[in-house]
């Protein structure tokens, strides 16, 4: 019409008008023959558009038919698919193929469901969910389901006040009661459930715990559910008073193990190299503190002067790595044991002896940790740390045996293979994180032993030259026979008594000659010699 009166094209039209939609196309036209030019794009504009009124066409005559089939509307639907425009027949004809097919499939789906002993509250929702989306709400079975569905989920609501709130068992069984009797199976009735059945299996489980074995984990299993039930305190208090010794145990445990400024646990630092961080609860540095390669019970090791490792820089105290404060001072690097043995280098600071290796915890006695596991097993409570003390005690009572064979009164320490056995024993047991009690007997032996031999060899210098009288000792002393090792004039003032009392110390250790070789024999042979002299010498002063 407007192109008959050949009237200008109204701008205002446009606004509001996708470009995909038949108005959109329509208006294209429109433009196209104000032109007045001819294009391929407007031949197909038009087609399009023949396209879209037919389909409309066919669309509106389904929608406004009674029951059009599900075939006819796919096939509309599938007709759609090749037209590029936006149409709002498409939409209604989409919502009434789902509700045919909804009513063909998921309908009797709900039927059945009503028709159940106690369908789930989810499979109700969802089904009532998708009715009133597609206009199916008023159905009667769709009515039907909802207001079941809308009981179920109040009774939701109510059970999870009830476990919020920690109601008590007479409060639960009540609710359950009433789930018992609802068409529909609320989603909250099997945690309810459960809560009900840990209660009862509770007192039992409970009971077991107190008159046995149990482990920490189950004891906080109990306490942890005893609280969510509302179990009243009185009923919880053998629990709580077995759950606080069992701490307080856990507590001296670690105490006896765990360096003084670890925050690791016994299991972790049993686990870990020996090189922890120790730092007070404010986290600074505590002079008092253990080095990697001392136990940190020592007072006298933990006041000594520090020295860094270049390497890892970790601070050692210099006589538990072997280093003097002469040495220290004059070195101008340091590596530590650990970082020379990583270097694959020897240790200089050695001293003759094996490097010494990091000790991990402070290594308290076999009898301490025997009491400890006894308490333990008194408790009646299996614990991570009995786990892990048990086989440290067995290591030390099996380098216990041994040792205590080769001090025994019976084979007292004698010979050198003994002497050298006791040795090896003593550097086996640095590997030990708990002290043998015969231990401090085997390094008090080869202490006192070493010091006889130190003694034994002072005796043997020869004093300093002492002014003589004018008289020749030879005119007056007997022949000066070699005694033994040691000569006559050998010994000064005091000799004698002291080689006695290095011949009764050296009874004491088990002398003999299997003790210190032939060193005591002739120490003996020489002193009594030097007394035979010392006799005759008196006898030609007088």
């Amino acid at each position: 019409e407007r192109r008959e009166k050949r009237a200008p094209l109204d701008r205002s039209l446009l606004k509001g008008v996708a470009a995909n939609s038949l108005g959109g196309v329509q208006l294209l036209l429109l433009e196209s023959d104000e032109l007045r030019v001819e294009s391929d794009e407007a031949a197909q504009l038009r087609e399009l558009a023949a396209s879209v009124r037919a389909w409309r066409s066919a669309a509106r005559a389904a929608l406004d038919a009674p029951s059009p089939s599900e075939e006819e509307l796919a096939g509309l639907l599938q007709q759609l698919s090749n037209i590029p425009v936006r149409l709002r027949e498409r939409g209604e004809i989409q919502r009434s193929l789902a509700s045919k097919r909804w009513l063909l499939s998921r309908r009797p789906a709900l039927l059945s469901a009503l028709e159940a002993a106690r369908p789930s509250l989810e499979e109700v929702s969802g089904l009532c969910d998708e009715a009133a989306g597609l206009g199916l709400g008023q159905l009667p079975e769709v009515l039907q389901a909802a207001e079941r569905a809308a009981a179920a989920e109040k009774w939701d609501e109510r059970a999870e006040r009830a476990l919020a709130r920690r109601e008590g068992m007479d409060a639960l069984r009540q609710l359950l009661a009433e789930a018992r009797g609802l068409r529909v199976a609320p989603s909250r009735s099997g945690a309810l459930q459960q809560r009900v059945d840990d209660a009862a299996s509770w007192w039992a489980r409970a009971a077991d715990a107190v008159s046995g074995v149990t482990s920490v984990e189950e004891l906080d299993t109990l306490l942890r559910q005893a609280e969510e039930t509302s179990v009243p305190p009185a009923d919880r208090a053998p629990l709580l008073d077995k759950a606080a010794l069992c701490r307080w145990w856990r507590e001296r445990a670690a105490a006896a193990f765990v360096k003084e400024g670890c925050r690791l646990s016994l299991g972790e630092s049993l686990a870990g190299d020996g090189h922890y961080e120790l730092t007070t609860p404010d986290g600074g540095w505590g002079a008092h503190f253990a080095c990697s390669f001392c136990t940190g019970e020592s007072r006298y090791e933990t006041a000594q002067f520090m020295i860094g490792c270049d390497a890892c820089d970790r601070w050692y105290h210099g006589p538990c790595v072997g280093v003097s404060k002469a040495e220290s001072d004059a070195m101008s690097e340091f590596s530590c044991p650990s970082c020379a043995a990583a270097k694959g280098v020897p240790y200089k600071y050695a001293q003759g002896q094996p490097p010494p290796r990091p000790k991990r915890t402070r290594r308290p006695a076999a009898r301490y940790v025997a009491a400890l596991l006894c308490e333990a097993d008194a408790l009646r409570v299996s614990t991570p740390e009995t786990e892990a003390m048990r086989p440290l005690l067995e290591a030390a009572t099996a380098w216990d045996v041994p040792a205590r064979a080769l001090l025994s009164p019976s084979e007292r320490l004698c010979g050198t293979e003994r002497l050298a056995a006791l040795r090896e024993a003593v550097a086996r047991a640095d590997d030990l994180e708990v002290t043998p009690e015969a231990l401090p007997l085997a390094r008090a032996a080869l202490e006192r032993y070493d010091n006889w031999r130190r003694n034994e060899d002072t005796l043997r210098e020869r004093p300093k030259e002492a002014r003589r009288p004018s008289v020749s000792a030879a005119s007056m002393a007997p022949s000066t026979q070699d005694c033994g090792f040691l000569s006559a004039s050998a010994f000064p003032g005091d000799c004698l008594a002291a080689g006695a009392s290095l011949l009764a110390e050296a009874a004491a250790l088990g002398g003999g000659e299997e003790a210190h070789g032939l060193r005591s024999a002739q120490l003996c042979a020489a002193l009594t010699a030097a007394a035979r002299w010392r006799d005759e010498a008196r006898v030609a002063l007088r």
